[in-house]
């Protein structure tokens, strides 16, 4: 075998490896959320339930509030992708497309906040939240994740390699900068704006430790915290409830990507490239 033939065998086997343990506790959780709690442990190395059942479904959906915490996720996470898919179009399409004093220094100031985890803020985030009297409200969920560097720098990135003559036209026809942004160049980057209302949206729907800090009321539980909660608390050792709980957590956020996956991709790869 050449060596080039044994480079690509082992690059197969690794990005099976990766797939295999990605994919693997999403089968054992999703197979024993559908096992009674009489037979979860029978074979625990066999998901595949023998005898399939929705009660550890009707269980979690009668023993907690999960109808009220679905409907607070998608509030959460639709208003973070909303604000700051408002926030990274303009900003991007200045950085961009805009000549003015200071820009590179500008942009090079939101690159410099890429590597800074959100948890870093957690602290002053809260003393703002709480001072402004926002905790266990959806505004204080939503409002201190509205803007991403992120966001801007691959919305920047697309925007950079818009024909500049398609730009020149539009202003020699009296098309204002907001016209521009909104009815040349936003439409041939549509791809690009639905992937990062994607990638933000599931990032935002899997938050547990934010959420938990501002919302302690029950009544504006996510799913990730209810979930937790459940599982510590009335899911006890149920592990079927629990993985049933786990399942309804998870299933909106896998949807979301599985229905784009493809434009996902190769926007980021494209977003790497460009610029």
């Amino acid at each position: 075998m050449s060596g080039s033939s044994l480079r690509r065998v082992l690059s197969h086997v690794i990005l099976a490896l990766v797939v295999l343990t990605s994919l693997v506790p999403l089968i054992w959780m999703l197979g024993l959320s559908f096992k009674s709690s009489q037979t979860v442990f029978a074979n625990p190395l066999n998901p595949i339930p023998a005898s399939p059942t929705l009660g550890n479904y009707l269980e979690v959906v009668s023993r907690t509030n999960i109808a009220r915490q679905f409907f607070n996720s998608v509030i959460f996470a639709s208003g973070v992708t909303l604000g700051q898919i408002l926030i990274a179009i303009p900003a991007a399409y200045a950085l961009g497309r805009m000549s003015f004093r200071g820009v590179n220094v500008l942009f090079a100031a939101f690159l410099l906040t890429l590597p800074v985890p959100f948890v870093v803020f957690y602290v002053p985030n809260y003393i703002l939240v709480s001072s402004l009297g926002l905790l266990d409200t959806f505004p204080g969920l939503i409002l201190p994740q509205v803007a991403s560097a992120y966001g801007i720098f691959l919305l920047r990135q697309h925007f950079k390699a818009f024909p500049q003559s398609v730009i020149d036209a539009a202003r020699v026809d009296g098309a204002s900068e907001w016209s521009i942004i909104w009815r040349v160049v936003l439409p041939a980057n549509r791809a690009a704006v639905a992937a990062l209302a994607v990638f933000v949206f599931i990032t935002t729907w899997n938050e547990y430790v934010w959420p938990l800090l501002v919302a302690r009321d029950p009544k504006m539980y996510i799913m990730t915290v209810g979930v937790t909660q459940f599982a510590s608390g009335e899911g006890g050792t149920q592990w079927g409830n629990i993985m049933a709980a786990a399942t309804l957590a998870t299933l909106p956020a896998l949807v979301a990507y599985l229905s784009i996956r493809k434009q996902i991709l190769s926007v980021l790869l494209e977003g790497a490239v460009k610029g």
